[in-house]
């Protein structure tokens, strides 16, 4: 079925450069992309998935039927946003994006992203949450008609938090738009048959790469020796220059945030361009390493495993340094998904992989298998299969959204929507009766009627248990603790100083972060004991103020109590609300008690903090609790424009 606006499409794209089909691009077009097939497409990274799914989505665009593009990432959301805009512009084609945009201002360390209108919209970007936070707050008809869904990233499905989000919101979109062709994305997914079958898309499946790439396993004998030859690999290959005129660059995967920061720094002690690149780092510490990489400045950035799939660097080699993402050993799906990293098409003739691996290597204690016994299975290159699986409180999240969302209640009518969720794990008759349980929805006339408490906990993407719990602390707890438990800081650690001076009075290494459980004892300053015994004066006096304004609740749980949670993230706030920027929280943090948080994670958390607010405020309202709301808007306004608005870095 050809309609309007293809011609122009295909002269547009000839225009970029774009003269010829891929194969796996043929592949997809005689499958019937043009002709409104719902497809799974599969295909390595960097082969031209999206480009694919804009010639399905574009023309219908032009034609009144809106193209959604959908991901995990704000970043990846905003980055196609900018192409799309720049891109169809020409075809007189308005862009919208919807990411839930935060408003903390804090300077240049991180620009505000905009939600932009969308109702008047023909290309729509947005994340999963964000799109589905219009679907829970019944403004469904923002969006209009939708022509055509792209879902970018959908191996999220297996994931075990995103995942049933991810699922329910595809199940509702389905609902809201049943005509519209659905386009699933993804360059790592298990069993594809089975996951194509289970989401009634047709699969195109294609194995080849746009850029050959080079599979290469070396042994080392230490840390040491490891560093040594991925000295020697990225200094080669940034000397190599392709084809096109591109300098050979590399990422180096390693499995912590800290051991990314030393082989970092003990490359630029030895003569190696090279940046360490992180989710930790301040927005634009990040687009400021993603630029000089692109200019050919770095031969080389040192990321984390966690940061595999969200890293878009055109390097022509990955390294693994380890084969570890923070306490687990990386998944198949994992390690597909990052050494395809390697080998940007129209800038490298080949990409390369290296895995070093120490034999007999364990990085933590849990771990059964050594790095070599896995560096084998990965290299056998069995993916995981894709298997949503949502336990009871995620089946009756999904569920409770799906009757915000869409106006079912009629019992029968809940209970089919909800049975097409891949990530079901029990009867919809009991998710109901969760509900409840909760008082997220009343039971009557053969319908599932939800209560304000339940819209309230739906939008606010709050458990059901946790909107219960909620609103019963509203009445005699502070709303700002409240919101801090919902969501504690955990992303604090000792700095390498006190570090250093811990693991060598104990004479091992201990945990780095704060709340690991195993400083209840060394802040016990009644009776030292051990390892406690070899402290120096300034470490004791340094826990004394770590009990006096974190732990000395005095409690007879602590530690497992939550009360020095709640007082870390008041102290983050105070100093918030004093006028700092997340770096200088993060430098007040390490000049007061020694330890350290990254801006990056600050920020994400005082963002998150400002929505669990809102979350409080919501139900507060159903709970009667007017008197709140000011309070609550007071401390939101607060947090996202201190009073003082000079900040340290200003």
């Amino acid at each position: 079925m050809l309609i309007r606006g293809i011609g122009e499409l295909k002269e547009l794209l000839i225009s970029e450069g774009f003269t010829l089909l891929l194969p796996i691009q043929e592949m997809v077009v005689d499958a019937g992309l043009l002709d409104g097939v719902d497809l799974l497409i599969v295909s390595s990274t960097s082969s031209g998935k999206t480009l694919l799914a804009e010639m399905a989505g574009v023309p219908k665009a032009m034609n009144g039927a809106k193209m959604l593009y959908l991901s995990p990432l704000v970043a990846l959301t905003n980055e196609k946003y900018e192409v799309f805009k720049k891109r169809y512009k020409s075809l007189g084609l308005r862009v919208g994006i919807r990411v839930g945009m935060s408003r903390l201002a804090v300077s240049k360390e991180h620009p505000v992203i905009v939600d932009s209108s969308i109702f008047r919209s023909d290309i729509i970007c947005a994340t999963y949450e964000a799109l589905d936070v219009l679907l829970r707050t019944g403004a469904s008809k923002e969006l209009g008609t939708i022509g055509t869904i792209i879902v970018d990233e959908v191996q999220n499905l297996a994931d075990p938090e995103r995942g049933p989000e991810l699922d329910g919101l595809l199940s509702r979109l389905r609902f809201y738009a049943p005509d519209a062709q659905v386009i699933a994305l993804s360059a790592t997914v298990g069993s594809p048959e089975r996951l194509a079958k289970d989401m009634k898309l047709k699969l195109v499946n294609y194995v080849g790469r746009p850029v050959p790439l080079e599979r290469h396993l070396i042994f080392a004998r230490s840390d040491v020796e490891k560093r040594s030859i991925i000295r020697r690999l990225v200094s080669n290959e940034f000397r190599h220059v392709s084809s096109s005129g591109s300098k050979g660059q590399s990422i180096i995967f390693t499995f912590s945030r800290r051991r990314a920061q030393a082989l970092g720094d003990w490359l630029r002690e030895h003569h190696v361009s090279s940046a360490v690149y992180h989710g930790g780092l301040s927005y634009s510490r990040r687009r400021s390493i993603e630029w000089s990489f692109a200019k050919q400045r770095y031969a080389c950035v040192v990321t984390t495993a966690a940061l595999g799939a969200g890293v878009d660097l055109p390097a022509s080699q990955v390294i693994f340094e380890s084969l570890a993402m923070g306490a687990e050993w990386l998944t198949t799906a994992a390690f597909e998904q990052m050494l395809g990293r390697a080998g940007r098409l129209g800038k490298h003739d080949r990409g390369k992989v290296y895995i070093i691996v120490e034999p007999e290597r364990k990085y933590h204690g849990g771990q059964s298998k050594t790095e070599d016994e896995i560096a084998s299975e990965l290299l056998a290159g069995v993916i995981e299969d894709v298997e949503p699986f949502a336990d009871t409180e995620a089946c009756a999240e999904q569920i409770l959204a799906t009757i915000c969302s869409t106006g079912l209640v009629e019992l029968k009518s809940v209970a089919r929507a909800y049975n097409k969720m891949l990530s079901r794990s029990i009867p919809p008759s009991d998710a109901l009766k969760h509900l409840v349980r909760k008082h997220m929805i009343r039971v009557r006339d053969g319908g599932a009627h939800p209560t304000a408490l339940g819209r309230a906990t739906s939008v606010s993407f709050l458990t059901p248990t946790s909107g219960f719990e909620v609103q019963k602390q509203v009445a005699s707890m502070d709303v700002l603790d409240i919101a801090i438990l919902l969501d504690p800081f955990e992303n604090v650690y000792l700095s390498p100083k006190l570090q250093s001076e811990v693991n060598s009075a104990f004479r091992t290494h201990m945990p780095t972060r704060l709340f690991s459980g195993v400083f209840a004892d060394l802040t016990d300053m009644k009776q030292p004991r051990g390892g406690a015994t070899r402290l120096p004066k300034w470490v004791f006096e340094l826990f004394g103020r770590w009990t006096l304004d974190f732990f000395g609740c005095g409690c007879r749980d602590f530690p497992e109590c939550s009360h020095g949670r709640i007082k870390l993230g008041r102290w983050i706030v105070d100093a918030r609300k004093k006028g700092l920027n997340p770096s200088g929280i993060a430098q007040k943090l390490l000049e007061k008690y020694e330890l350290w948080a990254y801006p990056g994670d600050l920020f994400s958390w005082l963002d998150t903090l400002i929505h669990n607010l809102k979350a409080v405020q919501r139900i507060a309202a159903v709970a009667g609790e007017t008197d709140i709301k000011e309070e609550i808007e007071g401390q939101i306004s607060r947090i996202e424009r201190p009073l003082d608005s000079k900040t340290p870095e200003e």
